[in-house]
Parts: C-alpha cells; sequence; structure tokens
C-alpha cells in the first residue's frame, strides 16, 4: 500500500517563492488536426514531423467530437500494480542508497553489529557525502598527504575546519576498509595512491611467497582445504583462524585485508562470499502484495492524495503537485511509497478502447476501426511494425496503465527507438518530460557523471526505467527539456530516440503501443548496433523485419522503398564482410532457417543479438548461438565451428534486386502524380486523374498510400462534379419560378466551405465558374439586405418583396430568417394590442404572447410590450401560487380572506384557473353553512337529525378548505353525540345487536317511520301516537296466540302445520333431538328452547317453582332493560352536553312512560299489598276483585312488559297476577293460566289440565320436569336415558341422576358421562360440553331474559 514514512514539508505555496519553478521549462509542441488531417494518422504525423520532433514529445488533441467510449469491464479488471519508493528514483539517490546499503551490509557480515551513524556538529555525518568529497579531492591517501581535509569539511558544509581530524578518523574507521574491499574483491578502481600495505600485487606477491604444502592424497584435498588460510596456505595458529558462515572456508585474522584485531563474536563472512553479498542488488520494482478492481484502487489513490495534502484530492493545483514530486525525489530524507499499475497487458485484461471482439453499439463499432484506436495503430498502412506478424506485448499490443498520485516512469527510449503514442482515457493529468534526439547523448553523459557507480554495475541502466533525474539539472546543465500536460482525450506522440520521462498527478487511466515509419528504419539498425554494445536483448529481429518488408514490395510506398533498400544495402554489405572474414576461419557452413526458431533461443550468447541471416554453433551445441562477431566461448577447437546461414552470399544482392526495380517506375510514377496535382492553375481533368489510376493498377501500385490518396482525390472530385451540377440545376430551377425544398437547401458557410472544397481540389470542375457567379449574385443580396437592416424601419412591402427574391437564390441564408422574424415581429405587436384592450385574457394566451416575443429580434417596442405581458402574467402567476398555496394552507383559509383574493383576481383582468377553485369552494361553504342552519331549523321543529345525518354533514364541512367556525362546533357535539350513543347503546343493546338499533329499540313497537327524519310530523308525536298501536298490537298478537293454542289443544287445527319462534318452523322440526318449546309471558308465542336463551336455574331462587318464572321472547324483550334511574342519568348526560338527538328524545318519551307506569301500578299494588303479602282465600275475599279490576290489572301488566326498561313493579304486578289465578282456578272462574299449573301434562295428552303446556317430541319415552325450559345444573328426572346428549351414554342406574346443560349447543348430558361431580356442578357457571370445547364453538349470550 501507498505509505509516507516520513511527515511531509510545508507546501510550497506557505514557504518563499523559490526563484526557479518547473512552470519554467519550455512546453512541447501543442497539435489540432483538423477532422479531415485527423482521418490518416500517420500521413498527418508525416506532416509535422519536421515541427513536431524538435521537441521530442507532442501533444494531438482530437478534433471536437471525438470521444471514445470507455469498453472496460470495470468488475474483470484485477491488476496488480508495482511499488514505488520515490526516493530511490533519482540517480544520486539511488548511488547514496547502494552505498549505505553495501556499506551496512559489509560491517554486520563481519562480525560488527554495533557500527553507529557519527554525529558531527549535532547532526549524523552522511558517509556516502564524505566518500563523494574525498573521491573528488583525490582520495583517501592523496587527501591525507595534500591535507586537504579542511577542504573537505567545507565543502560537506560545515561551519569552521575543527571537525577535519574527527571526519578523517571516521573516514579511516568505517569508510576505508569498505572501500579496499571493494577495490580488492570486486574490482573496482580506486582514485589516487594507494599504500602498498593493502595494493592487489602486495597480496598476490605474499601469496606466491607463501610454501604450499599439497597433500598427496587428491581425496583428502578437500579436507584439507578446509584446514589451511585461504590467504597464507597454512595451517598454524588455530586461535586467529576464522571460519567463514556461509562456505566454511578458513581465515587468519591478520590475513585478511584489512587485518581483524580480534575473532569477531557475531555472524561473519568471507571475503568471497561478502563480496557476492554486497554485489546484490535488483535494478526495478517491486510488485505490490494486493490485487485491486479499477475501483479499489481509484478510492486508495484518492484517498492517498486527499490525506497527503490535507485537501480533496480535485483541489490540488497541479503545479503544487509537480513541485511536490520533485522535491521527495531528490530527497534522501523523505520516504514515500506509491504504486503505478504499469505495462498491463490488453490482451489479457481489457483495452479502454472498443474493438470488433466487444463492441455493443454502432458508435462503438465506429470507434472499433478508427484509425487511432490504439489496438490497430500498429498495422495502420506504411506502419514498418505492421509487418511484424508476432504479437508482441506493449509494441503492437498495447499495454494500459492505471496511475496515481506521484506515480512515475523514468527516463527512457522506446525499444529500438520507435514512436510511442499514448492516450489518456480519463482521470487527472499526467505531466510529461522530454528531450529530443539531439539531446539524447548529452543527457546520457549528464546521468552518468551523476551516478557513475550505477553504471559501472549496470551500464544498459537507461534502458530499465528505473532511473530518473531531475529536467531542471538537465535543463540547467544545457539539456534541451520539454514538458506537457496530457489531459483525458489527448494523445502524447514520442520521437525516435527521444528520452522520455514524467509522473502522474492523481488516479488516472492511459493506454500506449509503439509503431514506426520509413524514417525509422536507418534509426533502427543503429539501435540495434548499440544493443549489442551493451548486451541488450532485441524485441524483435530487425534484418527479418526488413526483409520481410521485400516480401511484400507492392504494398511498399516510395518513402518506405527507399529506406528499405538504404538499410537492405547496409545490411547485405555488413554481412558479407563478416560471412567472408569467417569463411578463412571456418569452413562447414549449412542452411538454417533461423526465423523458425523462437527469439529466446537465437540470440547471441555473448552480445544477446537476436540473430537471422547468420550465426555460430559448435558440434558441442547445436543450440547455444554465436553472431559472426564474437568467438564462441566453450574451448572446442575452431573446425568444429559451423556456420549457419539463411541466404548464400551469392543470394545477397538478389535480396534487393525487387525493390530496386520498382522504385524507377514507382518513383517516375510518383513524379507524375506530383505534377498533375501541383499544376495550377492548368488543373488536370478527372479522366486524366482516372489514367494516371489506371495506370498504378497495372504497375501494382495500387497498395501503395501514393495510389489510395490519388483514389481519395478522385472520389472527392466525383461527388464535388455532382454536388456542383446539383446546385447549379437548382438555381436554373428557382429563375423558373419552381421551389426546392427546404431539405435540399445548404446555408452560405456550407456553400462558402464546398466552393474552398472545390477551389483546392487539384482537379478541374466543369460547373465551378456557373456555381461561383450564383455565388457572387448571392453575396450581392446580402449586401442589399444589410444596408435595408440598417435603416430606422422597413415598409412591410419592402420586406416581402425582399423575401420573395431570398427564395428565388435556393440557399439557406440567415437574411430570409431575419425578414421571416420582421414580419412576425409586425404581426406580434398588433395582436399584443389587441389582447391588453381586452377585459379579460388567460394565462395561456399571455404565455403564447412571451413565448412568440422571445423568438422575436430585440427592439425598443419588443421589449416595452415582451415586458407588459411577462409583468402581466406573472402577476397572474404570483396569484395563481398565492391562491394555491392559500386553499392548502394549515391552518385553513377564513371566508373573508378567500373574497378578498377573489376581488383581488377580478381586478387583474385576468382568467385565473384558480379563480373557478375558489368561487366553488366559496359556494360549498355557503350551502354547508345553509345545511347546518337547516338541521338547527328543523330541531326547532321537532324534526331530529340523527348521529349519522350528523357524522355525514362533518365530513362534507371537513372535505371544505375553509375554516368554519360552525364546524368546530358541530365537530365537538359530533364527538359528544357518538360518545354518548355509545355509552347508551352499551346500556341498552343486547349482545351481538348492531348499534345502529338503538333508536328503534327505545322507540315503541309498530314504529315504522320512527327512524325517518324526513316526516313533517314532530318525532314526539309519531312516538305518542305509536305508543297505542303498540300496545293495541301487542293485545291482538296474545289474542291470536291463545286462540291458536286453544285450537291445538281442543284438536280444531293440526299443530304440526303451524310454525312457531323465531326460525318459523315447526314444533317437530327444531335443531337436534329435544324439541321441547316455552310459550313468552306477553305476546303468548312458542318458541324452542334451542333456538332462545332460557333463564338458568341459579336465576330463580326456587329452583322447584320454575313455572314462577316469567319469560319473555327476544321480540318482546328487545334491550338489556336497565333500570329507570341509568337510564335517567343517561338522559341527564345528554342534555348537560347540550345535544338533541332523535334517541335521546326516545329515551325521555321511555322514561316519561315508564315512570307514569310506576305511579299507576303502586295505586293499585297498594291496594291489594294484603293479597300480595297474605294469598289465602280469606284475604283474597276481603279484596273483592271484580273482573273489571282483573283486566285493568292484566291489561297495566302488558303495558309495563313493552317498555324497555327494568321495573321492579312488575314483579310484584307479577305476583299479584298469579295470585288471582291460582284463586279463580280454584273456583273454575278463569281459562287455564300457566301462573297456576302445578306439574307438566302428560306427553301424549291432548290438553294441559289448566296449564301451559311444553311442546315434546312424541316419540319421547318418558316425561320431563315441569319446566322444561328451565336449564339447570343439577335437575331430578324419572329416567337415567331422559335425552342425553353424549355419544357414548352410560345409562346411570341410580335413583337420582345428576344433568348438566352446554351454554353453547344447549344440550343435557349425564353428569357421568361427562365426567362431572355434582359439587363440581353446582360451582360451574357457564360450561362447554366436549364436543363445542374441540370445534372451538364462541359461547353464547348468557343474558337472563
Amino acid at each position: 500500500m501507498p505509505k509516507v514514512t516520513s511527515t511531509p514539508k510545508a507546501p510550497l505555496a506557505k514557504t518563499s517563492a523559490p526563484s526557479w519553478k518547473f512552470s519554467m521549462l519550455p512546453r512541447a509542441n501543442v497539435f489540432h488536426p483538423t477532422l479531415e488531417e485527423f482521418s490518416n494518422p500517420l500521413k498527418y504525423i508525416n506532416t509535422i514531423r519536421d515541427v513536431a520532433k524538435t521537441t521530442g514529445i507532442i501533444k494531438i488533441v482530437p478534433p471536437e467530437g471525438w470521444s471514445p467510449p470507455f469498453s472496460v469491464n470495470i468488475d474483470k479488471f484485477l491488476f496488480t500494480p508495482r511499488v514505488q519508493k520515490l526516493n530511490e528514483l533519482e540517480a544520486k539517490s539511488r548511488c547514496h542508497f547502494q552505498f549505505m546499503e553495501g556499506l551496512a551490509k559489509f560491517w554486520t557480515l563481519q562480525g560488527v553489529n554495533d557500527v553507529k551513524i557519527p554525529i558531527v556538529e549535532q547532526k549524523p555525518l552522511d558517509l556516502y557525502a564524505l566518500h563523494k568529497a574525498v573521491q573528488d579531492f583525490g582520495g583517501f591517501e592523496k587527501t591525507c598527504s595534500s591535507k586537504k581535509w579542511s577542504a573537505v569539511c567545507k565543502k560537506l558544509s560545515y561551519k569552521d575546519r575543527s571537525p577535519a581530524s574527527v571526519l578523517r578518523q571516521h573516514y579511516e574507521k568505517l569508510v576505508w576498509p569498505y572501500i579496499v574491499f571493494r577495490h580488492v574483491h570486486c574490482g573496482e578502481s580506486l582514485t589516487g595512491e594507494i599504500s602498498k600495505s593493502i595494493t592487489v600485487d602486495v597480496i598476490r606477491e605474499k601469496m606466491e611467497k607463501t610454501e604450499y604444502r599439497a597433500p598427496a592424497d587428491e581425496k583428502t584435498e578437500v579436507f584439507y582445504e578446509n584446514l589451511f588460510c585461504k590467504v597464507c596456505k597454512l595451517g598454524d595458529r588455530d586461535d586467529a583462524m576464522l571460519l567463514c558462515d556461509e562456505c566454511d572456508g578458513p581465515y587468519h585474522i591478520y590475513c585478511l585485508n584489512p587485518p581483524l584485531d580480534k575473532i569477531p563474536a557475531g555472524e561473519w563472512r568471507c571475503p568471497i562470499c561478502l563480496a557476492k553479498e554486497i554485489d546484490k542488488g535488483t535494478f526495478g520494482f517491486e510488485q505490490a502484495k494486493k490485487e485491486y478492481t479499477l475501483t479499489q484502487f481509484g478510492q486508495m489513490a484518492d484517498n492517498f492524495k486527499s490525506r497527503y495534502f490535507k485537501m480533496p484530492s480535485s483541489d490540488v493545483p497541479i503545479d503544487r503537485v509537480e513541485e511536490e514530486f520533485w522535491r521527495l525525489v531528490c530527497c534522501v530524507d523523505e520516504d514515500v511509497t506509491v504504486e503505478y499499475g504499469a505495462d498491463l497487458l490488453s490482451s489479457e485484461l481489457d483495452s479502454g478502447f472498443p474493438t470488433l471482439k466487444n463492441y455493443k453499439d454502432n458508435m462503438e463499432k465506429e470507434y472499433a476501426i478508427d484509425p487511432w484506436n490504439l489496438t490497430k495503430f500498429a498495422d495502420l498502412e506504411d506502419s514498418v511494425l505492421k509487418y511484424i506478424t508476432e504479437p508482441i506485448s506493449g509494441v503492437k499490443i498495447p499495454w494500459v496503465y492505471v496511475g496515481m498520485v506521484f506515480s512515475s516512469f523514468c527516463w527512457h527510449v522506446e525499444d529500438h527507438w520507435t514512436y510511442s503514442i499514448n492516450y489518456q482515457h480519463w482521470g487527472e493529468s499526467k505531466v510529461w518530460y522530454g528531450v529530443p534526439d539531439t539531446g539524447a547523448d548529452m543527457l546520457e553523459e549528464i546521468i552518468k557523471k551523476e551516478a557513475p557507480e550505477l553504471f559501472t554495475k549496470e551500464p544498459s541502466l537507461m534502458h530499465q526505467l528505473v532511473t530518473t533525474i531531475s529536467p531542471k539539472t538537465l535543463y540547467d546543465k544545457g539539456v534541451p527539456v520539454y514538458t506537457l500536460r496530457q489531459q483525458p482525450g489527448d494523445f502524447i506522440i514520442t520521437f525516435p530516440r527521444a528520452y522520455h520521462a514524467g509522473f502522474n498527478s492523481g488516479f488516472n487511466f492511459n493506454e500506449a503501443c509503439n509503431f514506426a515509419t520509413a524514417d525509422w528504419v536507418e534509426l533502427g539498425r543503429r539501435c540495434v548496433q548499440l544493443y549489442r554494445e551493451y548486451g541488450r536483448f532485441n524485441v524483435f529481429s530487425h534484418d527479418e523485419l526488413v526483409l520481410k518488408m521485400t516480401h511484400k514490395v507492392d504494398s511498399l510506398s516510395l518513402e518506405v522503398s527507399e529506406a528499405v533498400l538504404k538499410d537492405l544495402e547496409i545490411m547485405i554489405e555488413e554481412e558479407t564482410k563478416l560471412r567472408q572474414s569467417t569463411k578463412k576461419k571456418i569452413k562447414k557452413e549449412e542452411f538454417m532457417e533461423l526465423e523458425k526458431i523462437p527469439d529466446e533461443k537465437r540470440s547471441c550468447r555473448i552480445c544477446n543479438m537476436t540473430l537471422y541471416l547468420s550465426c555460430v554453433v559448435c558440434a558441442c551445441d547445436n543450440e547455444t548461438m554465436y553472431c559472426l562477431e564474437h568467438e564462441k566461448l566453450c574451448r572446442c577447437p575452431i573446425s568444429k565451428s559451423i556456420v549457419k546461414y539463411r541466404y548464400k552470399i551469392a543470394d545477397l544482392p538478389t535480396l534487393k534486386s525487387p525493390i530496386q526495380k520498382r522504385i524507377p517506375g514507382l518513383r517516375k510514377w510518383t513524379e507524375k502524380i506530383k505534377k498533375a496535382l501541383n499544376s495550377i492553375p492548368n488543373k488536370p481533368t478527372i479522366e486524366e486523374l482516372e489514367a494516371l489510376a489506371a495506370e498504378a493498377l497495372e504497375s501494382k501500385y495500387e497498395e501503395t498510400e501514393d495510389y489510395r490518396n490519388l483514389k481519395d482525390i478522385i472520389n472527392k472530385a466525383q461527388q464535388c462534379i455532382k454536388i456542383t451540377s446539383q446546385l447549379v440545376i437548382m438555381k436554373r430551377r428557382s429563375s423558373r419560378g419552381h421551389n426546392t425544398s427546404p431539405a435540399l437547401k445548404i446555408s452560405l458557410e456550407e456553400l462558402d466551405n464546398f466552393l474552398k472544397q472545390v477551389i483546392d481540389l487539384p482537379c478541374f470542375i466543369p460547373d465551378l465558374p456557373a456555381l461561383q457567379e450564383h455565388h457572387i449574385k448571392i453575396l450581392n443580396y446580402t449586401d442589399r439586405c444589410a444596408k435595408a437592416f440598417a435603416q430606422a424601419s422597413v415598409s412591410l412591402l419592402q420586406l416581402e418583396e425582399m423575401l420573395k427574391e431570398g427564395r428565388k437564390l435556393e440557399i439557406d441564408l440567415p437574411q430570409i430568417t431575419r425578414i421571416k422574424q420582421e414580419i412576425k415581429k409586425t404581426q406580434w405587436v398588433t395582436k399584443v394590442n389587441e389582447f391588453l384592450k381586452k377585459t379579460s385574457i388567460s394565462l395561456q394566451d399571455l404565455q403564447a404572447l412571451l413565448y412568440d416575443g422571445a423568438t422575436l429580434p430585440n427592439s425598443k417596442l419588443v421589449e416595452e410590450l415582451r415586458d407588459k405581458v411577462e409583468g402581466k402574467l406573472l402577476s397572474g402567476q404570483r396569484w395563481e401560487d398565492k391562491a394555491t398555496t392559500t386553499l392548502n394552507s394549515r391552518p385553513r383559509p377564513n371566508m373573508p380572506k378567500l373574497r378578498r383574493l377573489l376581488q383581488e383576481a377580478e381586478r387583474m383582468c385576468i382568467v385565473l384557473p384558480s379563480m373557478n377553485d375558489i368561487r366553488t369552494t366559496m359556494n360549498r361553504a355557503t350551502e354547508w353553512c345553509r345545511l347546518l342552519s337547516d338541521v338547527k331549523l328543523d330541531q326547532s321543529k321537532g324534526h331530529y337529525t340523527n348521529l349519522k345525518q350528523l357524522e355525514a354533514i362533518l365530513l362534507k364541512g371537513h372535505m371544505i378548505p375553509v375554516s368554519l367556525p360552525e364546524l368546530i362546533k358541530l365537530a365537538d357535539k359530533v364527538s359528544a353525540a357518538k360518545s354518548w350513543h355509545d355509552k347508551a347503546a352499551k346500556l341498552f343493546i343486547r349482545k351481538g345487536q348492531p348499534k345502529s338499533k338503538l333508536l328503534e329499540v327505545l322507540s315503541p313497537r309498530e314504529c315504522t317511520d320512527t327512524m325517518s327524519c324526513n316526516s313533517n310530523r314532530p318525532l314526539e308525536e309519531k312516538l305518542k301516537e305509536n305508543t297505542v298501536r303498540e300496545f293495541t298490537e301487542m293485545k291482538r298478537r296474545r289474542s291470536c296466540n291463545m286462540l291458536r293454542t286453544e285450537q291445538e289443544e281442543n284438536g280444531e287445527i293440526n299443530e304440526d302445520d303451524n310454525v312457531y319462534c323465531i326460525c318459523r318452523r315447526g314444533w317437530k322440526t327444531t335443531r337436534g333431538v329435544d324439541g321441547a318449546m316455552t310459550q313468552c309471558d306477553l305476546c303468548y308465542d312458542w318458541y324452542h328452547n334451542k333456538c332462545v336463551l332460557i333463564p338458568k336455574a341459579k336465576d330463580v331462587k326456587n329452583s322447584e317453582i320454575m313455572k314462577d318464572v316469567k319469560y319473555l321472547c327476544p321480540l318482546c324483550q328487545r334491550t338489556k332493560r336497565p333500570s329507570v334511574e341509568a337510564a335517567l342519568n343517561l338522559l341527564i348526560s345528554l342534555r348537560q352536553a347540550g345535544l338533541v338527538l332523535p334517541e335521546g328524545v326516545a329515551l325521555n318519551y321511555l322514561i316519561e312512560r315508564a315512570m307514569d307506569w310506576q305511579e299507576k301500578c303502586r295505586s293499585i299494588l297498594m291496594k291489594y299489598k294484603p293479597l300480595i303479602v297474605s294469598p289465602d282465600k280469606q284475604s283474597y275475599i276481603d279484596c273483592h276483585i271484580t273482573v273489571k279490576d282483573r283486566n285493568n290489572i292484566e291489561e297495566l301488566m302488558i303495558k309495563g312488559d313493552v317498555i324497555e326498561l327494568n321495573l321492579e313493579e312488575t314483579k310484584d304486578l307479577w305476583t299479584l297476577l298469579s295470585v288471582l289465578d291460582e284463586h279463580e282456578l280454584k273456583e273454575k272462574k278463569l281459562p287455564s293460566s300457566k301462573r297456576s299449573s302445578p306439574k307438566p301434562a302428560s306427553p301424549s295428552s291432548n290438553s294441559n289440565n289448566g296449564t301451559k303446556r311444553k311442546k315434546v317430541p312424541s316419540d319421547s319415552s318418558s316425561s320431563t320436569s315441569t319446566s322444561g325450559r328451565k336449564k339447570r345444573k343439577d335437575r331430578k328426572v324419572g329416567s337415567a336415558d331422559d335425552l342425553c346428549s353424549a355419544q357414548d351414554c352410560l345409562r346411570p342406574d341410580s335413583a337420582k341422576v345428576g344433568w348438566i346443560l352446554c351454554d353453547i349447543c344447549q344440550k343435557w348430558y349425564h353428569l357421568e358421562c361427562v365426567s362431572v361431580s355434582t359439587k363440581e356442578a353446582e360451582k360451574i357457571e357457564d360450561y362447554t360440553c366436549p364436543v363445542c370445547g374441540d370445534y372451538g364453538a364462541a359461547e353464547p349470550s348468557d343474558e337472563v331474559l
């Protein structure tokens, strides 16, 4: 990962301005080709070469609109970058690091681990600078003898001379032994005289004089070799003998140079191993350990730049980046590391350009075949490299580069001195520096002087892109250095042998490849000779490339042919001399097709040159090859050597014959073309050019660039002749009154460009004079129009005449458009004046006027009218915005505010859309208020609005976007009414009944129109009227039901044909097996025990007298019947809330009825109180009750039972009637009645002996109890088999069988059959049988009716 291990210095902007800046470097040439020039890359480069190569590098900015899409698959683009340490790039810095690294290894591997950097004048001593200073004064011996140590102090910038002796001591102790060691064991030369005590000759002399006793036995030679000192060859003094920790070689400590005082305690290496270790070191960059995608690398790069400069990466000025980069490179103490995705294979990853394999649409396809697409740039016509068939990466196959800030490329020239082209797809700028070929030798000499140690170790260092030097240093020393800044979309081209370097200012993506033109062929051969001297491997064989071009001579242009012929002559001459010289030594020769051997296996073992024409091999090793200039390395005699050749010496001159024969004819034909195309004013006709093209086809020149250019000219001439003829025909048609379609017309600018193109065309166009005459006529018309427009005003008639004349010219002129605009302006002004006089105008009309006015040319009148229209439109729009905001505002606007807003709009005299909305809103609000007033008026007349209608009125008011005070009051009343209604429903409505039936159950029965509030009659009148109707109807129903019962008992009608109960079925067709029925004590109708809820035994004090419990059916008892007090409290709460509801009126009437009834009932009960207290016969006789009195008591009972309130007096009245029934029954004065029935009747009997019967199925096996309708937890029956509903009934035999009734399905079960004890049954309030419990049936209501 990139890192900064030392704190960067303060930004350059905050320090004093330096006297020299990198921006002072001269800029390299920048070219902006036209679209036509850009169409042929190599031709354009050839035209600018003479000017462009003076700066070594150039920038080409493509024409506007040329922008290829980025075609890299970002998700699949994975790469491993290189790691660059900036302070190791500069030549001096690299020498410094290598020297200090070697010095540290020297002392460490000598067993001295406690060596520290000396401190002189409170700062560390730079040992490398000290070494360089001593070398500048002639070396250590000469510096000491000439007493130059004070001068060394001065050179190292020490203030006084006092450290001179200290510097000498440190140098002699730390540096001088290392320098001597490198001289003795690494072969490095020393500057100045060296003491004889340490010279190589003295050491060798000592070794020769030393007596060495070799062992007689060769098998023990290695053993004895490890016992004798490698220097003196003696085995004495074991206490002073050292063994190397690497090779185990023995050395006396006093035989070492320099000698050691004692045996070192740590690890030690002998001089031979130490020299190998110190010489270790690679030139190049390490690979990073992490793999990146483009997104990950970009995030890392941007974060690094932002952290380093402490600002957003995009805000850092490039000048500051440039100054900081070179400061870091030249400063040894700054340890900054970055990463650079360099030399990435586009064939393995992706090219940034679309290709024919991966294009997605037509636009990408156009760029895939574009000549500037770098994936095919090396194979363009007239490109020399297209004859190389191998896909060489970085040369023919582009490399891609992913950069970050400070990532760089060092000074270098391209392989084989070829051209290079670099395109930036996107990202931040790349800064380039270039030196033309004229300054290449000077640059190499300066770098060698700056860092000679590097070139001593690696002569071909300049070809490895690992060493750089500041362009300021080169500029100061007179090297012609130029700079460029490449932006996205720019091409950078480097010329042959032009050194170039640079760095990236941030995250970017570039792509590059090489190419070569005819002028490179000569330079390419010079480069191969230089590679041979440095022993550098070739990328391709230059000789092979030239000979491949001769095999395709028909495709070569004259320029390329001449360059190839010249290079062939040099190649043949050199090869002939070498072959003739070698033939004197080596007689044996063999033919060999060297091009079939891979390049890495056919290079010279000595100079690494790729061999093609010939080579030398030895019979002992057929695979090792040598060039003819070098001797072979094996010890075999020269007679065993063999010369392998591709062409015989006699055949070499014939290689140039095809091109020699072709060049004269090609030159003659080329001269004809140049003469024809440059003949002015007598231009050739198209027929003459076609004849030259035919001659080229006959001579097989059709693959040359000149032929292609000629065909382009012929094609353009044909198109120009066709277009010119069409324009002349259009002019003639217009003069006859025929109009041309506007789509076929051209502009004056296009006509000018076309005329220029035709005039510049080196070919005669027949219709050109007529077209030029028409062009002059058009120019005269434009001049007249300009004079007319210069006048203060032009009449409409004059404008129409000018328009008519302009249309006859059949050309798209701006003057015609101007005339049309003037006519349109006049019409617009008239229209605006008419609209402004209207009393009302819509916003759409104003917008249309303003839109039409915006297209008119500016004038004072137009601007004034436009301002008026715009002002009116803005006023309307502002009002519209205000109206919309007002209608949607919270809190809602009131009526006065809307009225003022509407009046404001009416004063504008504009028809605004929101005016209707405001009017509608106000009308709705007024209508709602009127509706609310009508409701109040109806209530005053006794017509009350129910809660549902009030809620509908409230909802309607909420939907009106107006603040209505009545709405808030109504909302509070509705909320209170709803709350009261819920309380009333909870008090009266039984479980399962809807709350909406509250008014119905509070009103008297048979009151069919009580719920309707549309009737003109007051509600109180309807309630009183229906009270009478209710009583009459109830008496009628009782009589009918009693009559039907008597008829059934007397056999007058068949009871099986009658329907009963709420299920309206017969008494035998009930649900379940139990067909028992109970009679209502009010209406006297019958009800199945399975269909209605029967009072439980627990609700009766004496469960044995079930007949005394009064039963009312669901139709007679419609509510829960709360107490009068509870109802009265509910009514009081309604009145306190100030509410008037139909339910409240009905409740009030109900309470009044109840109170009236209670008053009457109490007077009767007081009269007959002795009979109630003591119901014996004497009390009955004392009361003297007549039939009329009894009927009055019966009617009073009926009136009390129909009141939906719980009246305590009904119980006493019921008791009184029961007592009367018993006494009258005894005296046989009264028909049978349920109240006096002491026991149930037989199921088979048709009469019940004066008692109300309980209907049971005819197949019942036993009789039921008197209160068969009664449900209780424990009952006594005569048989255990009586109606048990259990599937596996146990049929208990005990005399007393316990029973229990399910509260859900209303079925009886033996206690033993459901495993319930008698005590448990007494405690159970609500029982659920096993069947209902399994199915999870809902528990029915437990109300006691």
